[in-house]
């Protein structure tokens, strides 16, 4: 497939992926690449050659003070309180408090990106249960009649065990004919397509 872009000719790219990098030319240039199979640095070249202005994305980090740590330390507080104090991700919070060695008590904590899906269940006006318990497995949201929704955040879910733990799960849901859904932390960035992706998904739902 040849593509031109501007005064340049790109082989080997189709149409398609010059389109999704103009639709989401806001978001992190890896990220984009990752999702249409192109390196980040040919992403970046296209979108220069369409004269496509973009913001920089600044990393946010915990601030390394006292205070900070002993937040991280204290183990009543979840990653999310922190995260939303300081505005950062709650993945951001679980790395620092892995790297100090601190664990915190186990509780039912929403993750950021979960409450996110909260939020557009309840506009959909549908009912579920948090945290359901099926045989060994946990599902974010659980709808009633076998529909089951999952949110996967970025950082957690590329750590290898946990990545071959999701592959386990998704055999055992498919076998057992349950209807399953994982939203993506990269699509919550479009919360009208992630919100259009569960209509979709509990379309004729209850039936």
């Amino acid at each position: 497939m040849v593509v031109k872009v501007g005064n340049r000719v790109f082989r080997n790219i189709d149409q398609w992926q010059v389109d999704y990098i103009v639709k989401n030319s806001h978001r992190k240039l890896k990220e984009v690449g990752e999702e249409i199979n192109l390196n980040e640095r040919r992403v970046g070249e296209i979108l220069k050659l369409l004269g496509i202005k973009r913001e920089r994305h600044w990393k946010l980090y915990l601030p390394k003070t006292k205070e900070v740590e002993e937040e991280l330390k204290n183990p009543y507080l979840s990653h999310v309180e922190i995260a939303v104090k300081y505005g950062v991700s709650d993945a951001c919070v679980a790395k620092r408090r892995k790297n100090l060695g601190v664990k915190v008590r186990k509780k039912n904590f929403d993750t950021i990106i979960e409450k996110q899906v909260e939020n557009i269940l309840i506009e959909l006006d549908l009912v579920f249960f948090k945290q359901k318990k099926i045989d060994k497995w946990s599902i974010d949201f659980y709808l009633g009649r076998k529909y089951c929704i999952d949110v996967h955040g970025k950082w957690a879910h590329s750590i290898d065990k946990i990545i071959e733990r999701d592959k386990r799960k998704q055999v055992f849901m498919k076998n057992n004919k349950f209807k399953y859904l994982i939203v993506y932390e990269t699509e919550l960035l479009d919360l009208d397509a992630v919100r259009e992706k569960i209509k979709e998904f509990t379309l004729g739902f209850p039936c």
